[in-house]
């Protein structure tokens, strides 16, 4: 009951019916049971086939939509040095053709039946998996089973994914998480096969051949190593005879049984420095844990969540909201098969490193020494628990979870006793696996430091923010049926539209509150400004501190965050339907009584400003602020979503109320909730909630689009890295123009791993890992472009590629069976990615500020739907303009 008082602390003086409304949610929350995640397996069954293979199937009708994922028990900690990567290239491999299936068919199978294919490597398993529209779920369980069991691995093939995949690797080198991570699990497993990197080594890549992918698949990819999962809209048992017929003739493979060196105990402190072109400085603290099946990884993931997860966890609130010693810091264990790490990783300026060492060595100590709080534990074990529930709101999800309990603990129904054991957590068993774990010597530190920064790493500089762990013994001390309603929109008496939808099959609710703004509203002078007023919107109301908020929402085991984009401003929050009406609160609070306070404004500019260095840690990113640079010089879109140092700088605490109070106009708001709630108590809740939010005569400006381009712009910058980044682009489509919805079809064509692209300059040429198209309608103005990384030599050729595509595409525009490929993908993934209730609220939301109405969506998918090769070739030629284009560049020497 102390923390419902806490957590619906009223703004200011109320009224009668705001009162009364306070009162009732009190009661209510109070009368309420204690939350009961919904068990994913219920409704799970699974089934061992003849050859081996075991199989779990799941019926949900909540959405015509089926994942399937197929688990091989199999990951880069079973290869010998010689093959390090050799796992991760076969999973490339898979997809590149059957007997049955050219190169580049399966995905495009896929794509064209609205589904998505893909597939990940991690050290103890292989992953393949489809999300598909249920109508084809046939098709998605036949192009998966028939590559993994049949794979022709052609050697033709094989050279030119042998290049792509040292594309990716050379990507790698260029990201700085990446390379510290892979110097700390050399640093933390000397001996095990974990120390190796997933994706392997430069000669070890380029080593491989047929042979040793087939003597790998011969030990490994038999049925008695793998796990097939279906979650969806499917009827079980025509289901389960269909993969019996597809998995009847799996190739005979000898087998082979897992020895992996184990690794010796850790006795000594441990350390590297790597020095880089970063801006910042990357840290990584570890100690070896047991492994996932130990009895002590419930204990210790109630101290990942205690110590290192959230806004509200130790280590967050010492070093960032107390302190601000850090960009970031978060901590957490890794999920492994054999003994395991739990890591604290941190970014932070160099200066800083001495204070933030000391700091998370006093956290650490204080886990060792004594017992955390009832609250605590509690929070903890709630988070944990909504956790499995918002993990079951998709297919995917729960196939997820079934997939992983079954692969690497041999039991799905473990995930049901995960749940129970973590209830079962004591105080003490968190303070015991914490003097057992987090102990000096069985500590190795690693950072990465800019150039020319001097970093000390003295051991006994080091232990002595570790102090010896002294341990003390303390005491210990029927489901609701399913319905899913059409959404609703009211518009409240101050202008304010809310809509409303009712999905009680999850304890579960998602809400959005969102106004026009953006970067498209901001003044030139005050770049950033909008993402400024995001970050600052949970940082203190005139009735809650930054600290008590964050309280408040992680006790629910929610979020409730500010968000900026192109063209909006808003917070978006999640929450188990039972923290409803508190939430709502104190959204409510938040969008009402923001107080701007100075303290938190010197912390957020400082981050801001940390996050615009770090930028130049980050390829990509550099090379698309370089891009949209380019593109719109007259055009808010021009200008970098996070400001610059200057603007950063600048700006004002005034400066951010003023701004905020020009977009803080009720007409400009829309409030969506999706989930499991009652609409007409709802209703008048949120009627006297927003009874404050009066009306108002200001207007936003009208903002002009950008004018054409009269000829080709180009830029370089130039950059240190293994690749060179390049993107050609042009002015395109906005959000209502009649191009619009062809010109998303166009880059769905050109797209995926069944794309023209993809199958054009990686598959046949082996011209770059990453090569896509992409489009960014805006309000008044769009962008269509296509984008690659390569190796700097392979730059002309590369060029010269994209160029040739895209005269291709404009002079012939697309062939039916790409249009027809590019409608089923594009609804498809519609229908994937609007499972969740968060999606289905940003959606709505969206469409209804944007002007097109918050039920657009069936329109849109008439739109898609009715799009003619004559529409496809009028919107490329009206995009795809010769000489009106621009070419952006990065990375080594020169333009």
């Amino acid at each position: 009951m102390k923390v419902f008082k806490k957590n619906l602390k009223v703004p200011g003086p109320i009224g009668p019916a705001l009162y009364f409304w306070v009162i009732a949610v009190v009661f209510i929350t109070l009368i309420a049971s204690p939350l009961h995640a919904a068990s994913v397996t219920e409704g799970a069954k699974r089934f061992l086939l003849k050859n081996g293979l075991t199989v779990i199937l799941k019926e949900d009708h909540s959405a015509p939509v089926a994942a399937v994922q197929l688990w091989v028990k199999t990951g880069s900690a079973n290869e010998t040095a010689e093959e390090a990567g050799i796992t991760h290239l076969i999973e490339h491999m898979i997809f590149k053709g059957t007997p049955t299936k050219k190169t580049g068919e399966i995905a495009r199978i896929v794509e064209t039946s609205g589904g998505r294919i893909n597939a990940y490597t991690s050290f103890d398993r292989t992953v393949y998996y489809v999300e598909i529209d249920s109508a084809q779920f046939d098709r998605g369980l036949d192009v998966l089973l028939d590559a993994v069991q049949h794979s022709l691995f052609d050697p033709g093939e094989l050279i030119k994914e042998k290049e792509v995949v040292l594309e990716e690797y050379r990507r790698s080198l260029d990201i700085p998480e990446n390379q510290l991570s892979w110097a700390m699990m050399a640093l933390c497993y000397p001996k095990h096969p974990y120390g190796r990197p997933i994706i392997g080594y430069e000669e070890t890549i380029r080593s491989f051949n047929r042979e040793m992918i087939m003597n790998y698949m011969d030990k490994w990819y038999t049925p008695e190593d793998m796990v097939l999962v279906a979650v969806g809209d499917f009827q079980s048992p025509k289901a389960l005879e269909t993969i019996r017929a597809l998995v009847q003739d799996f190739p005979q493979r000898t087998a082979a049984t897992p020895s992996r060196i184990q690794e010796p105990p850790q006795t000594e402190l441990r350390k590297t420095i790597l020095k880089s072109t970063v801006q910042q400085v990357y840290l990584d603290l570890s100690w070896h844990i047991p492994s996932l099946t130990h009895q002590d990884v419930y204990a210790l993931d109630i101290l990942e969540i205690i110590l290192g997860q959230g806004k509200t966890s130790r280590l967050y609130h010492k070093l960032k909201m107390d302190a601000n010693l850090v960009y970031h810091v978060s901590g957490g264990a890794y999920a492994l098969a054999d003994p395991s790490l739990f890591s604290v990783d941190a970014t932070l300026h160099p200066n800083k490193l001495d204070q933030a060492l000391a700091a998370i060595g006093a956290e650490i100590t204080r886990m060792t020494h004594s017992p955390v709080s009832p609250s605590e534990l509690d929070k903890a074990k709630t988070i944990a628990e909504a956790g499995f529930v918002f993990k079951m709101e998709n297919m995917a999800g729960q196939a997820r979870t079934l997939g992983f309990f079954q692969t690497m603990t041999g039991d799905m129904f473990n995930a049901d006793a995960y749940l129970s054991k973590i209830k079962q957590v004591t105080a003490n068993d968190v303070l015991r696996v914490s003097n057992a774990y987090l102990r000096p010597e069985n500590l190795s530190i690693g950072l990465m430091a800019p150039e020319g920064v001097k970093i000390d790493l003295e051991p006994d500089v080091v232990l002595s923010h570790f102090k010896e762990n002294r341990f003390k013994e303390h005491p210990r001390g029927k489901p609701a049926l399913e319905t899913q309603q059409p959404a609703e929109m009211l518009v409240f008496k101050n202008g304010m539209r809310v809509i409303i939808k009712e999905n009680n099959r999850l304890p579960e609710v998602s809400i959005l509150g969102v106004f026009l703004g953006g970067k498209r509203l901001e003044k030139t002078g005050e770049w950033g400004i909008s993402g400024f007023v995001a970050e600052m919107l949970n940082r203190g109301t005139q009735n809650r501190t930054a600290a008590e908020i964050a309280s408040t929402v992680e006790s629910w085991a929610g979020s409730l965050e500010g968000f900026s984009g192109r063209n909006s401003l808003g917070i978006s929050g999640k929450f188990l339907s039972k923290d409803l009406y508190a939430g709502l609160e104190l959204l409510s609070d938040m969008v009402l009584h923001v107080n701007f306070p100075p303290s938190e404004i010197k912390k957020v500019r400082e981050d801001i400003l940390a996050a615009i260095h770090a930028k130049k840690d980050r390829p990509t990113g550099q090379l698309f602020e370089l891009f949209y640079k380019t593109l719109y010089p007259h055009y808010p879109y021009g200008h970098p979503a996070t400001g610059t140092p200057e603007t950063i700088s600048h700006i004002t605490r005034n400066d951010l109320k003023t701004w905020y109070e020009s977009i803080r106009i009720p007409s400009n708001f829309v409030l969506a909730v999706v989930g499991d709630l009652k609409r007409g108590q709802l209703i008048p809740y949120l009627e006297t909630l927003f009874e404050p939010f009066q009306p108002s005569t200001r207007t936003l400006p009208t903002i002009k689009p950008e004018p054409p381009l009269t000829g080709p712009r180009k830029a370089h910058l130039k950059r240190p890295g293994a690749q060179t980044h390049l993107s050609v682009g042009y002015l395109g489509a906005d959000l209502k123009g009649r191009n619009s919805p062809p010109m998303a079809l166009v880059d769905t064509a050109l797209s995926g791993m069944g794309g023209r692209l993809f199958q054009r300059l990686r598959d046949r040429k082996s011209l770059a890992y990453t090569v896509t198209a992409f489009r960014s309608p805006g309000l008044e103005t769009g962008a269509f472009g296509v984008y690659l990384a390569c190796d700097p030599e392979k730059l002309p050729l590369a060029q010269k590629a994209v160029f040739h595509e895209l005269s291709i595409l404009r002079k012939e525009g697309l062939t039916d069976k790409e249009l027809a490929a590019a409608k089923r993908y594009f609804l498809g993934n519609l229908k994937i990615g609007m499972q969740t209730n968060g999606s289905q609220a940003m959606q709505m939301a969206l469409d209804e500020l944007y002007g097109q109405g918050y039920d657009h969506m069936p329109q849109y998918i008439q739109e898609i739907e009715s799009v003619t090769q004559e529409d496809i070739n009028r919107a490329v030629k009206d995009t795809i303009l010769p000489e009106r284009y621009i070419l952006v560049t990065m990375g080594p020497g020169g333009e």
